[in-house]
C-alpha cells in the first residue's frame, strides 16, 4: 500500500466507544475517587465525559464537580496512572444530591509479545501509526503526539499487519484546530495487505487557549465530516448542506449485455454496479423503541457526494502529486456490515463496528475529531 496515495477499495474502521445521547436536564455530578487497594484519594485523576470537551481532575482530597451534558447515556471516564479506568453512565436519580465514590482498581499487567525493534524499524512503525492513527489532512499535518516513546508494537497476527498499545494516554496537540487530545488507546490494528485500519479508545478534548481563535478552522473541519452528513440526513436536510446520496446497487451483465440484479450467487458474468439516487426519509427512520435513536438501512454501499470542497482537499492535491483541476466536492462510500446502522441524536453511530468507509473519509482520522458537544455556532 502507498503511503501517500490511496485506492478507493481501502477502508477504515474508527472504534470510540460511541454511545447514545438521551435528554437528561442539566445537574452536577459530585465525586470522590480513591484507591481500591489502600481507601487513599487519588489526586489528580482525570475525570471526564468520553469524547467530549467537559472535564476536570480530582483534588488532593479526591474530589471532583463536574456538569452533565445534555446527553444520553454519556460516558463518565474516571482514570488515573497505574489504574484501571472506570466508565460510569450517570443518570439523573442516580446523581442527584449524592456523592458518588469511585474505587479505582490497581492496573492488571497483560503480558504482551511486544517486538524488539531497531531503531530504524521502530521510526518506520511510528511513521506508519501516526498516519493511520491521525490521518492524512492538513489538521494531522499540524498535530503531534507528545509522548510516541509510550507507544509499543506487537505482531499483528499476519504478515504486514501490526498492533500498538499504550499504558498511558497519548497526548495529541493539534495546532490547527486548538484542542490538546488525550486518548486513552485500547487498541490499534494496522492491515497493509488490505488497508485497514481499526483503532478504539477514550478521548477527552482540552481547550488551547480562548476558543474562539479556533472558530474559523473548526467550523472547515466539521462541514463535510461524517457527522455532519449524519446530522443533515437526521435533518432531511441533504441537499441544503451540499449532499447527493446514491445506493450502488450490484448488476450483473449477460452476454447479451442486458443487465439484471445481482442475486449475491457468484457466476461468470461481468460484476458491474448502479446507481440509485435515495433521499433521506427513504434510509432513515426514527427507531421505534427509542426516540434518542434512528436506523438507517443501507441494502448495498452508499455514496455520498459532496458538492463543496472539504478543508484538507487543496492540501491532499499537494502531497499526492494530483495533476490538473478536481473536481468540486468528494466522493465517499459507506458499506454496513449490520442490517441497519444505528444512530443518535446527535449524529454519532452508537456501533462504530458497524460501518466502514471508503473514498475522501479514509484520509479523515483522530486529527479531525472533534468533540461530541461541538457544533458550528458554538
Amino acid at each position: 500500500m502507498k503511503f501517500l496515495i490511496r485506492k478507493a477499495n481501502n477502508y477504515f474502521l474508527i472504534l470510540l466507544l460511541l454511545l447514545p445521547f438521551i435528554s437528561i436536564a442539566q445537574k452536577t455530578l459530585q465525586g470522590t475517587v480513591i484507591s481500591e487497594a489502600t481507601g487513599l484519594p487519588v489526586e489528580g485523576a482525570s475525570v471526564y465525559f468520553n469524547n467530549t470537551s467537559i472535564g476536570t481532575s480530582a483534588n488532593a482530597a479526591g474530589k471532583f464537580s463536574i456538569p452533565v451534558p445534555d446527553m444520553a447515556n454519556a460516558e463518565l471516564i474516571i482514570s488515573g496512572v497505574g489504574f484501571q479506568l472506570i466508565v460510569f453512565k450517570p443518570n439523573e436519580a442516580g446523581i442527584q444530591d449524592k456523592n458518588i465514590v469511585f474505587k479505582l482498581a490497581p492496573k492488571e499487567q497483560q503480558l504482551k509479545e511486544v517486538l524488539i525493534l531497531t531503531d530504524a524499524v521502530r521510526k518506520k512503525y511510528l511513521a506508519i501509526f501516526e498516519r493511520e492513527f491521525l490521518g492524512i489532512t492538513e489538521e494531522a499535518s499540524r498535530s503531534s503526539i507528545k509522548n510516541k516513546r509510550d507507544i509499543y508494537f506487537t505482531s499483528g497476527g499476519a504478515k504486514n499487519s501490526i498492533k500498538a498499545y499504550s499504558d498511558t494516554p497519548l497526548v495529541i496537540i493539534n495546532k490547527m484546530l486548538g484542542y490538546k487530545i488525550s486518548f486513552e488507546l485500547g487498541e490499534f490494528f494496522y492491515d497493509e495487505n488490505n488497508g485497514r485500519t481499526f483503532y478504539y479508545g477514550y478521548t477527552r478534548f482540552e481547550e488551547m487557549g480562548d476558543k474562539n481563535s479556533w472558530i474559523k478552522n473548526r467550523k472547515r473541519c466539521y462541514y463535510g465530516s461524517t457527522v455532519h452528513f449524519y446530522r443533515s440526513l437526521i435533518a432531511n436536510d441533504l441537499k441544503k448542506q451540499g449532499y447527493q446520496v446514491y445506493l450502488i446497487k450490484p448488476l450483473h451483465v449477460t452476454t447479451d449485455g442486458r443487465s439484471k440484479p445481482s442475486n449475491g450467487k457468484p457466476n461468470e458474468q461481468e460484476e458491474m454496479a448502479m446507481a440509485v439516487g435515495v433521499t433521506a426519509t427513504q434510509i432513515i427512520v426514527a427507531d421505534s423503541s427509542d426516540s434518542n435513536n434512528y436506523n438507517i438501512t443501507i441494502p448495498g454501499k452508499l455514496l455520498v457526494q459532496y458538492e463543496r470542497d472539504p478543508s484538507s482537499k487543496n492540501y491532499l492535491k499537494k502531497i499526492t502529486f494530483i495533476q490538473g483541476n478536481l473536481p468540486v466536492g468528494f466522493r465517499s462510500y459507506v458499506t454496513v456490515k449490520a442490517p441497519y446502522i444505528s444512530l443518535n441524536n446527535a449524529g454519532i453511530i452508537n456501533n462504530p463496528m458497524e460501518v466502514e468507509y471508503s473514498g475522501y473519509w479514509i484520509y479523515e482520522k483522530a486529527a479531525n475529531m472533534l468533540p461530541f458537544n461541538y457544533t458550528p455556532g458554538g
